[in-house]
């Protein structure tokens, strides 16, 4: 059984901008989610599933922004059980022009992936360098890197712009494409009690967020069928970028992501 996942960084391109991304809207902060199976084919294998996704982001529109994202999860089959650790860290610079990543997983402590390297902006479009004991150097499509992709999304929201079309890099996986994403933002709206399971939520109550669904799909599709996403994630995005209410689908079984924990982190003077 292969599992796929997304980071939060992904749901956390279109055109690149030369000018300075805008990351003063995005708000330093540790976010934890507690996960669990909402539903599941059988062709999955996945009888149960819980786990916790720990994101935390920080930096400044002077420094640029990291992203640290954790995703443990308790995996059983039925027959087997056993535990995944997805562990990955991301810089992008102040611009939105250069981005550095890393991703490591563990199948019961047993690593079972590790890909590094950096990325940087060109006329031609991104530009990415793995490290490791085999160096290569891929040329990608154009695309933005996931933070300037949060940003994006964002600004569309405060436009009023109910659909958007983005290509973006964010280092997952092999690290060795961009991904398609549509984004469709509903209408504002603010919540004033907290969801079932929810904790620590209080700052975000009675303050206006949008209802957002992201669809990740291949860079190339087989024009024979209709195109399906590989990754798609609803959620709340409130206009300093945090997230709650996530469910994560993909295509064989899907997930829900409850907020159980936030703390502001304290932001750098420029």
């Amino acid at each position: 059984m292969k599992l796929a996942y997304a980071s939060l960084s992904l749901v956390l391109a279109g055109t690149f901008s030369a000018q300075a991304a805008g990351f003063e809207v995005l708000a330093p902060h540790r976010a934890i989610y507690e996960v669990k199976l909402v539903d599941s084919q059988d062709r999955s294998g996945i009888q149960s599933m819980n786990g916790r996704i720990v994101y935390e982001l920080q930096g400044s529109e002077c420094d640029g922004i990291s992203i640290q994202y954790r995703f443990v999860t308790r995996i059983s089959t039925g027959r087997d059980s056993f535990v995944t650790d997805q562990q990955s860290a991301s810089y992008e610079s102040p611009d939105g022009k250069e981005y550095s990543f890393s991703t490591k997983s563990f199948v019961n402590d047993q690593a079972d992936q590790n890909v590094s390297g950096s990325a940087v902006q060109t006329p031609d479009g991104i530009k990415v360098v793995h490290g490791g004991a085999e160096p290569k150097t891929l040329a990608l499509g154009e695309g933005v890197f996931t933070s300037t992709h949060l940003l994006e999304v964002l600004q569309n929201a405060e436009r009023g712009e109910a659909f958007v079309s983005h290509t973006v890099f964010d280092g997952a996986g092999e690290a060795d494409k961009v991904l398609k994403s549509a984004t469709v933002i509903g209408k504002q709206k603010t919540m004033d009690a907290e969801f079932e399971g929810e904790k620590g939520v209080e700052s975000l109550l009675k303050k206006p967020a949008w209802p957002v669904t992201m669809s990740y799909f291949e860079p190339v599709q087989d024009n024979t069928a209709e195109a399906l996403p590989i990754y798609e994630a609803s959620f709340l995005l409130y206009k300093n970028g945090i997230t709650r209410d996530l469910t994560m689908r993909y295509p064989d079984y899907e997930l829900k992501a409850t907020l159980s924990e936030l703390e502001m982190l304290e932001k750098n003077d420029c």
